[in-house]
């Protein structure tokens, strides 16, 4: 049996040990740990659950203090062994997630991560709290949606050492590529230690860089790098930041951040979409994780296969876009019953969205491959 069956097969055993306890409690118990982080440094907040939970997706949602933090950076979802898509609708100091996919173990993961720059007038010394919001649902084995109980990080502003991001932040890279940590006082007696890959020791480049160089081929996603400081230490699982290449015409698509946590492909087949009302529309998600510009061809096939349009475009090295297929085909929308094939230059990460502007509510999508 493969490894990724056997996980499957385990979490199936643990979703039947554990669905009675969910169902008479009706929720999971969930922790943030607590963090420090310097003035204008970056925090990375992470919802742990407290113990083996197979967890398929979720709506959970979230606000932060902004007094102290002065947005949102990022966001990653684990999936070690299969994919999650997900969307964050960010509004002012509060964001709601929207996320499924084909994972079920959280094994030592966070299921979550929510990176937050700090304000560079931040009171030293200041501390608040970070949750989420209580009537966040996350989808239990075969339990459905249920609620967390979830205790609180108090984040401490001070320190000098944090992690702002990691190049590259995913990927499957050989032997001797460079990985490049940014963040906050470095320095001599700044000392690393990364999980997940061996590594062959690490380099100061100045205060905000330090790079080290694997030793062995290996997925760099979901690292966990520990970088310790003279006065604090920070802990940084690793994902990839998008740079975001357009904005969507659309209200709540503009507002959203995809989030990839999915198998670069340079082949994704998405639809079809399937009735949709007035306030309803489908959109693609895709990032380029690769060090140079990818061409991506998105073509559009009738039911019966035939060819209807194509549209290409290039997409520049480390960035995304979440856009309406209509924005994406030159103004062209497919037909409910119409697939649409995005085929790229190299391997890209791609999901779908189903998006409904009444209720702001998006509804990720894997590609129709992931389930092969």
């Amino acid at each position: 049996m493969s490894v990724k069956r056997s996980l499957v097969h385990a979490a199936a055993i643990v979703a039947v040990a554990v669905t009675a306890t969910a169902n008479s409690i009706g929720e999971i118990t969930m922790r943030i740990p607590d963090e420090t982080v310097p003035v204008g440094g970056m925090v990375q907040m992470k919802v742990r659950t407290t113990e083996v939970s197979p967890i398929s997706g979720g709506r959970p949602s979230a606000a932060y203090n902004p007094s102290v933090f002065e947005g949102f950076a990022g966001f990653s979802l684990a999936a070690p062994n299969g994919e999650m898509a997900g969307a964050a609708v960010i509004d002012g100091n509060h964001v709601q997630i929207f996320y499924s996919g084909t994972s079920l173990l959280t094994a030592n993961y966070p299921i979550l991560t929510i990176s937050l720059p700090v304000r560079a007038d931040a009171i030293s010394g200041s501390r608040t709290q970070f949750t989420l919001d209580p009537q966040s649902t996350f989808n239990y084995s075969t339990v459905g949606a249920v609620r967390a109980r979830i205790s609180p990080a108090t984040v401490t502003v001070g320190g000098t050492t944090s992690i702002t991001d990691v190049i590259p932040g995913e990927g499957v890279w050989p032997a001797g590529t460079v990985v490049t940590v940014r963040g906050t006082g470095f320095d001599a007696k700044t000392s690393l230690n990364v999980n997940g890959a061996s590594v062959n020791g690490f380099r100061v480049v100045g205060p905000t860089e330090l790079r080290f160089q694997l030793v062995d081929t290996a997925d760099v996603r979901g690292l966990r790098i520990v970088v310790k400081g003279s006065t604090n230490s920070t802990t940084y699982y690793s994902y990839m930041r998008g740079i975001t290449s357009a904005v969507s015409a659309r209200t709540l698509l503009a507002k959203t951040e995809p989030i990839f946590s999915v198998r670069p492909r340079a082949v994704a087949t998405f639809g079809p979409s399937g009735p949709l009302t007035g306030s309803q529309y489908m959109a693609l998600a895709l990032q380029n994780p690769n060090m140079a510009d990818v061409k991506v061809r998105l073509s559009a096939y009738a039911a019966n296969g035939t060819f209807v349009l194509r549209a290409v475009r290039t997409l520049a090295s480390r960035h995304r876009l979440a856009l309406t297929v209509s924005e994406l085909l030159d103004g062209i929308t497919p037909a409910a019953d119409m697939h649409v094939v995005v085929s790229a230059s190299a391997p890209i990460d791609a999901f779908s969205l189903r998006c409904d502007e009444a209720t702001a509510s998006l509804s990720p999508r894997l590609a129709l491959e992931s389930q092969q």
